[in-house]
């Protein structure tokens, strides 16, 4: 899993044991070498870059200017970028990977549409869906509760807000999970990606012409000045609302049910106390599980040192949200599930211009997701060997591939 190179320590975070057994790692990192060298497929190109595991260090490297996300501009795969399918240039042409002032632009209009009472229009929905998985929960013995539950969820609510037709959502959910499985290997995704490209396509000229209070009826009229989307940016758009907003809030929820199940003093407390989930016991959560376990890659613009350690014009930087939201200098026993634990500065959605922009609608289907299953299953038990459950092979998600539970 390591070695050291040059004065470096090296980390290859493709390997099983830091897919599902990071910590003690990135606790060793943290104390003993804070600026490391990483090696992950479709996160770090070519032979890697330099890790940050420190808090303070990943909130830095987030919001420093001297920083870019930009891979058009600052890697080398940038200049053959144009030789992908347009499906997939779309995909590596998002907001994530612009810095200011296109990303301040993209973001200014895109927030129109995704303000806090567009995500609060969503609570019944979210409420309904939550409440119709649940059924067919109950009526399992044993249940993966990633596929049957934690994946779905996000799904029919994103569906539900692009506005995609009833006929129409087994294909999608098809599709979005066909290229969540090949995410890492971007030609591999190519014709997931484009039937997809499609199908947002279809759905934002149908709105152009039949307008409606939905998500992508937001994004065509989104206006700042005169300023629009152009129709590539609005599927890019609806890709990344898509890609961001589906496998991490999945993520969420599985890896919070498990957490609260090698936790029983804690589901006890969440019994007891339901409301947390409106405040501390959410936050708690998504740092104790860090569905996003690292942010995307920036680029150093300039020559500069961090704890010593010289870090090239051009190098790959990598912030570990992961590590962060462990760090023993800002949490008090950070290893330990604390569902009232306040204050609490999490990194899980980042930080800086970068911040995620759906984080009110993650909370607040993460915060559904829980309440239901909290308030319709009063046992949780884990249907599987502890040492038998696996994380997806993505780098940078975290997320089970299964959660085998009876819940009754």
């Amino acid at each position: 899993m390591s070695r050291v190179v040059g004065t470096l320590e090296k980390t290859d975070l493709d390997s099983r044991e830091m897919l599902d057994h990071p910590h003690a790692r990135y606790a060793h990192l943290r104390e003993n070498h804070p600026v490391s060298w990483a090696t992950a497929t479709g996160l770090l190109q070519g032979k890697g870059g330099y890790m940050l595991t420190r808090y303070d260090d990943v909130q830095f490297v987030f919001s420093d200017e001297r920083f870019s996300t930009d891979v058009m501009k600052n890697s080398p795969a940038g200049k053959f970028i144009w030789l992908l399918p347009p499906s997939l240039r779309m995909l590596a042409q998002t907001m994530v990977f612009k810095d200011d002032p296109d990303h301040k632009r993209l973001r200014t209009l895109v927030h129109k549409a995704f303000t806090p009472k567009l995500v609060s229009t969503m609570a019944a929905d979210v409420s309904k869906i939550a409440e119709e998985l649940a059924d067919q929960v109950a009526a399992m013995r044993d249940v993966d509760l990633v596929h049957e539950y934690a994946v779905r969820l996000p799904m029919a609510v994103i569906a539900t807000m692009l506005g995609v037709a009833d006929e129409d959502r087994d294909k999608f959910q098809f599709l979005v999970e066909k290229l969540g499985n090949q995410q890492g290997n971007m030609l591999r995704g190519f014709p997931t990606a484009r039937k997809l490209a499609k199908l947002f396509e279809e759905l934002i000229d149908d709105r152009r012409l039949n307008p409606d209070e939905g998500l992508i009826s937001e994004l065509v009229l989104a206006n700042e000045g005169g300023d629009r989307l152009s129709h590539k940016e609005l599927v890019s758009m609806v890709f990344l609302l898509l890609l961001a907003g589906h496998d991490t809030t999945a993520n969420l929820i599985g890896s919070s049910v498990l957490a609260l199940i090698e936790n029983p003093d804690q589901q006890q407390l969440l019994r007891a106390q339901p409301e947390l989930l409106e405040s501390t016991a959410i936050e708690e959560l998504l740092r104790f599980t860090s569905p996003v376990a690292d942010g995307a890659a920036r680029f150093a613009l300039e020559d500069m040192e961090i704890h010593g350690v010289p870090i090239p014009r051009g190098s790959q930087v990598l912030g570990a949200i992961t590590s962060a939201n462990r760090d023993e200098s800002v949490f008090e026993k950070p290893e330990e599930l604390d569902l009232t634990r306040k204050p609490n500065r999490h990194l899980a959605f980042a930080f800086g211009i970068h911040y995620c922009l759906g984080h009110q609608l993650a909370r607040l289907e993460g915060r559904t997701a829980l309440a239901t299953l909290v308030e319709r299953f009063p046992n949780w038990e884990l249907a599987a060997r502890p040492d038998d459950l696996r994380y997806k092979p993505t780098v940078s998600l975290r997320g089970l591939t299964k959660l085998p539970v009876r819940m009754y």
